[in-house]
């Protein structure tokens, strides 16, 4: 099969897209990381200021910037969106235990997969695109942020913003392990549970005393209860803490948990039966609060989802890759875009697997051929939707 202009192009600059890869997944961007995660957003913004792309940001206190880049074609037929995120949920400090190593096939390193691979591919596919069918293309858009591995909390009012008037949008989280892309995810709240008791010697006055610790263990007990397997919902007690020390009772406690849903009604419900539990004493005397909402909201297979699944799997095929789509269980920013009614497709960036782990991996074989295969689908898309 004769290489496309596209492919050519993406071919003749896959070395200096690696070489950018490479660069931020050597910079750490924790979520919690602001400093780290803006000096991923300025060497991004380098390249596309070199590659001619407009760019901005959009500053805030308590995450990194949001990165904004456009670059418009002669066309007057709408505009695509591309959405990544820059932050990681690699702690500050893991490069020294797990530093970015090559293979032949693989290519190892925190945030490598989820999800830098998708930034740089989508920046080299919009850049191929521009420079191989200028006058086919309006505007291709591209949103980086901050904050998406801590439920997107500034990020969800941003993304709709940019979204809702877009012919499709493209998330580049990581293709499955398996190759296959997504068209339907789950969504994610995260929760925290504060409660206080009273102090006392836990020896001679045990009495006196009101533990904040046994009330939070009765709670957890019965929100635990609240999981289900027929809708797939899942509740998970994620960092707990309580007490003083050995000897005194103690005085308070706190757990957070996340919980993950395939649709906001289900959310709903097993809300209120967690605020009930929570607002009913076990053990008198003790008060608890409970705090936070849906971070990310699921992404559901619309008719909107499908025409561009459609687009993007044909693509595929068209191009000799075979691609194939499913649910997967994580959360994405896709959800938000989803929400706004548009055209969206999730889990079109490279192949990679094992998250969030110190053995994250980029299959590095599928970097430039999903880097051709989006850059066509979103040229189908500027033509057909």
């Amino acid at each position: 099969m004769l290489k496309s202009y596209i492919e050519v192009y993406i071919d003749a600059h896959k070395k200096e897209a690696l070489s950018v890869l490479e660069d931020i997944v050597n910079i750490e961007s924790y979520t919690k990381d602001s400093e780290g995660v803006n000096k991923v957003n300025k060497r991004l913004r380098e390249w596309l200021d070199k590659l001619g792309f407009t760019t901005k940001i959009i500053e805030n206190d308590q995450y990194g910037n949001h990165l904004i880049a456009n670059i418009d074609g002669t066309a007057k037929n709408g505009k695509v969106l591309l959405m990544g995120h820059m932050d990681t949920a690699h702690p500050t400090g893991t490069l020294e235990r797990f530093p970015l190593t090559k293979t032949e096939k693989t290519w190892h390193g925190p945030g490598l997969s989820d999800m830098k691979s998708g930034n740089v591919s989508m920046i080299l596919a919009a850049k191929a695109l521009y420079e191989t069918h200028k006058n086919e293309i309006s505007k291709i858009e591209i949103l980086l942020t901050p904050d998406e591995e801590e439920g997107s909390p500034i990020s969800r009012n941003i993304i709709p913003e940019y979204a809702r008037d877009s012919k499709a949008v493209f998330n580049l989280e990581a293709g499955r392990p398996d190759g296959t892309v997504v068209n339907k995810r789950k969504g994610s709240a995260h929760l925290s549970l504060e409660i206080l008791g009273k102090a006392s010697h836990s020896g001679a006055f045990y009495e006196d005393g009101i533990s904040a610790n046994d009330e939070l263990a009765r709670k957890m007990i019965e929100i635990k209860q609240l999981e289900s397997k027929e809708k797939d919902l899942t509740i998970n007690f994620g960092v707990i803490k309580g007490g003083q020390s050995n000897n005194i009772v103690s005085p308070f406690s706190s757990a957070t948990l996340h919980l993950a849903f395939w649709e906001t009604e289900d959310f709903d419900e097993v809300f209120e039966d967690i605020k009930n539990i929570v607002d009913t004493p076990y053990i008198e005397g003790t008060r608890a609060k409970l705090s936070g909402k849906i971070g990310i909201l699921p992404m559901s297979e619309t008719e909107n989802v499908k025409k561009l699944l459609k687009i993007y799997l044909q693509t595929a095929e068209e191009l000799g890759v075979h691609i194939e789509s499913k649910p997967t269980k994580g959360a994405s920013d896709a959800g938000f875009a989803a929400e706004e009614g548009v055209p969206v497709i999730c889990g079109v960036g490279p192949v990679g697997g094992k998250w969030h782990t110190l053995d994250e991996y980029m299959e590095i074989n599928t970097f430039s051929e999903r880097t051709n295969v989006l850059a066509h689908s979103i040229l189908k898309a500027f033509k057909e939707l």
